[in-house]
């Protein structure tokens, strides 16, 4: 099995209605044409203005609307799957990527076809040209791996990194990172870095995470999306 990732553009659409027929067409449509383990995640949390600056970073303009994750037999099959998803948003960018979960919701487990708990974000990450690919990817899956984990309050960490793109027009990430966090983290940098009434602790789990992420990401590497996240099963409930 192959996991495959889609960046998508809605362009004109607007954020709801493109969630809406997401949930309701496509995703019936999608499992039709043979994917398994689909996940949809869309930027539409309304009104970011107070939210952590992290999240407005970005190297392209416009940035993704979200993204469209699914496994497949192998990448060789994805044309059905592609072509609908060609279709239905005014852009995609597509890959074929290697997950690792290092830290798999069990805290908060997404329940099918509903929004997931808080909010998942979504790092689109580049190789600085500094470093080789073997150095890169030493710094993020063996160094940064632990790091991320101890000193943020997220309860989902999946790391993917891509393989190889699958539509001409994909950016060059070299990786895409999913992460869950509680909801209040989206403005708040302390629960964010979940040290909200210790403050020796919080500088110490920024401090950290700031020091290893610089070893691997520059500033102008990288397109953050805060989003909301859905796991699909093949027969999506009505939304209410």
């Amino acid at each position: 099995m192959q996991k495959l990732l889609y960046a998508y553009w809605s362009g004109d659409v607007p954020r709801d209605v493109t969630r809406d027929r997401f949930l309701s067409e496509m995703a019936p449509r999608l499992h039709d044409s043979g994917v398994e383990r689909l996940q949809f995640n869309i930027c539409d949390l309304g009104d970011l203005s107070g939210a952590l600056e992290h999240l407005q970073l970005a190297t392209m303009s416009p940035k993704p609307d979200g993204i469209v994750t699914f496994w497949v037999s192998s990448a060789w099959r994805r044309e059905p799957a592609q072509r609908l998803l060609t279709a239905a948003f005014a852009r995609i960018a597509g890959f074929a990527v290697v997950e690792s979960a290092v830290l798999p919701n069990s805290l908060h487990p997404p329940r099918a076809n509903e929004r997931t708990h808080g909010f998942s974000q979504v790092s689109f990450l580049h190789l600085p040209p500094r470093l080789t690919t073997e150095e890169w990817r030493d710094r993020w899956l063996n160094r940064h791996s632990s790091v991320a984990i101890e000193t943020q309050s997220n309860f989902c960490y999946t790391q993917n990194v891509v393989a190889y793109p699958l539509t001409p027009d994909a950016p060059p990430w070299r990786g895409v990172v999913e992460e869950s966090f509680p909801p209040e983290a989206l403005r708040n940098l302390r629960i964010f870095y979940d040290a909200e009434n210790d403050e020796a602790r919080f500088q110490r789990n920024f401090d950290a995470m700031m020091g290893s992420c610089a070893a691997f990401i520059d500033a102008d590497g990288i397109d953050v999306l805060a989003t909301s996240e859905y796991r699909l099963t093949a027969q999506p409930q009505p939304r209410l």
